[in-house]
This record gives structure tokens, sequence and C-alpha cells, in this order.
């Protein structure tokens, strides 16, 4: 997908750690293009080249890839060690068996487990010193990363059964169905993904040059995973952003392209947690952050282009997706 925005509390969530060791870190953000202030809003977007720099800055700024969330730092490197090793396993199972022991080697803070007793395989991530860890951001970007490294080494995504997680249900609940797409329940016992056992025979196929190519983008094909995101909601924005974003089309239109009823549409994105006007807003939210960030347009010009009837509509759009005008929004940037 294009012109993808991370929510706020990403930043935020991302940043602690480095608060936590070294205070107001807003001149580091401003050396590095970041806009401080564009973090501290509660519903503002970050554009993607934000996000992926803001994980770099605070890697090297830390020499910790758990981003001050453990009382031992994990020293930039790990990652691309345990990549190194796991790139050259026989498949999915000798994969997560050598990550484990890897991670066991340099921490005893993450404890990472891989239980086949049940149905399907669970892969478990506790946090033994979670209140370093206090919205649980480090476990769920843990989890995150061995899903999607795991996936991409096989070149398959690995379709997850179910999620649980520990805490309780989160305020940015909404940013699950990109983090962790499928059903997810909190308050659980572990932190675990679920997926089918027979993924864990499945080959490794990516070569160590592959991983180094990965690695050197890292995060950004961590986070922007939507290639392989086959759901019934990403098959729907790809189609809008196919089109012009100035009239987009109904949801008829949609469904006939999908070869599916309107009906059968709409049931199958309410079941991902979606809508099509939740498609179209996320949509129109992410571009007009884009326009407004590296574009000299004028507010009346994004409007227009974005297919409002006037930029006061647009304005007030902006305002509820963000909780700032366009116009605030484009100074902070600034």
């Amino acid at each position: 997908m294009q012109n993808l925005t991370f929510s706020s509390h990403y930043a935020r969530a991302a940043l602690y750690g480095l608060e936590q060791k070294k205070g107001d870190c807003s001149a580091l953000l401003q050396a590095k293009n970041i806009d401080p202030n564009l973090i501290r809003e509660p519903l503002a977007r970050i554009p993607t080249d934000q996000f992926v720099r803001l994980f770099r800055l605070i890697w090297k700024a830390l020499d910790d890839e758990f981003m001050g969330r453990t009382i031992n730092p994990c020293k930039v490197g790990h990652f691309h060690l345990m990549g190194s090793l796991a790139v050259h396993a026989n498949n999915l199972e000798e994969v997560l068996r050598e990550s484990i022991r890897c991670y066991r080697l340099f921490t005893k803070e993450i404890e990472i487990s891989l239980n086949l007793d049940g149905d399907d395989a669970e892969l478990s991530l506790t946090h033994h010193n979670p209140q370093l860890d206090p919205d649980a951001f480090l476990v769920e970007w843990l989890l995150l990363v061995w899903h999607r490294l795991t996936g991409w080494l096989i070149d398959r995504k690995i379709v997850l059964s179910q999620a649980t997680f520990t805490h309780a249900l989160p305020p940015h609940f909404d940013e699950y169905r990109f983090v962790f797409p499928t059903r997810c329940f909190f308050g659980r016992e572990r932190n675990s993904l679920f997926f089918s056992k027979n993924l864990l025979s499945m080959p490794v196929v990516r070569t160590p040059t592959e991983l180094d190519e990965f690695i050197n983008n890292s995060p950004r094909d961590l986070i922007v995973w939507t290639d392989e995101d086959d759901s019934i909601t990403t098959q729907v924005r790809r189609l809008l952003e196919a089109g012009d974003t100035s009239s987009l089309p109904n949801l008829d239109w949609v469904a006939e392209q999908l070869h599916m009823t309107s009906y059968t549409l709409c049931r199958k994105l309410k079941a991902e947690g979606s809508a099509y006007q939740k498609i179209k807003d996320n949509l129109r939210r992410d571009q007009a952050v884009v326009m407004l960030t590296r574009q000299n347009l004028s507010i009346a010009e994004i409007s227009s282009q974005l297919g409002f009837a006037e930029p006061g509509a647009f304005s007030r759009a902006f305002k509820g997706w963000t909780g700032v005008s366009p116009l605030a929004y484009r100074q902070q940037d600034q």
C-alpha cells in the first residue's frame, strides 16, 4: 500500500525508553527531521519515512535493540546475528528453535518458547521485568518481529489463528488489524501467537545476501508488510489506491471488482473489524498527511484532490482523524 502512516502512539512508545534514560529528546528528533510536537499529538499519524528514522535513531542513541525497556541492553547487531544463524536452518521449526537458543544466550529478561502440545503451534514471549515495559510495547514489537522475519525467511505469510496478550484491551486496538491480523484476546495467561503446525516444515528459501539487505532496510521491511497481506481490507484499499482519490468508487463497484456481492463484502470487512467507509477515511487520512508534509500544495488544493466539496469539510474531517487542523499539522512538521 502507498502513503502508509502510523499511529503516534507507537512513536511515543518507541521513544519511552530513550526519554527515560536521556530526558527530553526534542533536539535529537529535530536533527533527524522528526517533529517532536507531532509525536505528542494523541491522534496524529507519522509518515513511514519518519517512523523508520525514529527507530534507527533510538537504536543508535541507546545501542539497544530492546529500546531501553530491559535492565540490560541488547546491543545493536544481535538481530542480525540471530538472522545470520536462522537463514541457514532447514525449515521454520529449526528457525524458531535456533532463534530461541540465540535469545537465551543474550538475555534472561526476554524469554521466548515454542509449544507444540496443542492443535496449533504456539510462540510465546515473556518479559520478566514488565515494569520496564508498562504499555507492553516491547512485547508486541518483538512478537511482530518474530512473526514477520520468520515468514520472510520461508517466503510465505504465516497466517495467525489467534494472538493472546496478558495486558488489557488497549486504547489503540484499532491498529491491531495491521500489526496482528487475526483474532486478538487480552487479559490472557501468555503473550502468544498461534499458527498451523503444517508451516513448521516449510523450507528456508532466503539467502545470506538477502538477509543482509533485509537488515540494512530494517525496520522498514518489518513494519511495511502489506504486499503479503491478502485480507479483504487490504484488497479494497489497493483498488482505491489505483483509482482517482477525488472520486472514489462506491461499494457496489468495489464488490464487483472482487467478484462478490455488496452484502458479502460488507460481511467480510466486518469480520476483519473494518468497513468500506472506514477504509476510505483511512486512505484519505494517510494521503492527506503525506500531502501536508511532503508536497507544496495549499489546503484548498489538497481538499480538492481528496474529493471534498470544500476546504472546510476537509479541515473538519482531518481534525477528526488527527486531533488538529491541516494548517496546524503542517506547521508542526516544519
